[in-house]
């Protein structure tokens, strides 16, 4: 079995009480989930970026990376931006496959969750 890690790339924020969030669903990620690693990383306005989260893996010796970006929509970070960096990052650690999982997008699962917010603040 590869030693694989995951990394939560998410926007980014200004407000540093939002790293909370990230630092959250990186532990319910990892909760016995037999990830070797997994890291929470910023696309803009935070540290560590893609770039230092994937040298952080390789530097943990792992020979699998899965990117999941945390965006709603499929627009320019997740079409262009994102990918773009992954390619010159595999160039730089090419003995780490560094693979992109899909966004979050509209699924199922998203819906339940919008909808138990609906329910949370009506009557």
């Amino acid at each position: 079995m590869k030693k694989r890690g995951v990394i939560l790339l998410c926007h980014g924020s200004r407000l540093p009480e939002t790293r909370r969030t990230l630092e959250r669903l990186q532990e319910m990620i990892g909760e016995g989930k037999g990830f070797a690693a997994v890291k929470g990383a910023f696309l803009q306005f935070g540290q560590p970026d893609l770039p230092a989260a994937l040298a952080q893996m390789s530097q943990l010796g792992l020979e699998q990376v899965v990117v999941v970006p945390l965006f709603l929509v499929d627009g320019v970070h997740v079409k262009k931006d994102i990918p773009e960096i992954l390619n010159r990052e595999r160039a730089r650690y090419p003995q780490m496959e560094i693979i992109m999982a899909g966004h979050i997008g509209a699924h199922r699962k998203l819906a339940e969750i919008i909808l138990e917010r609906i329910q949370e603040v009506v009557s």
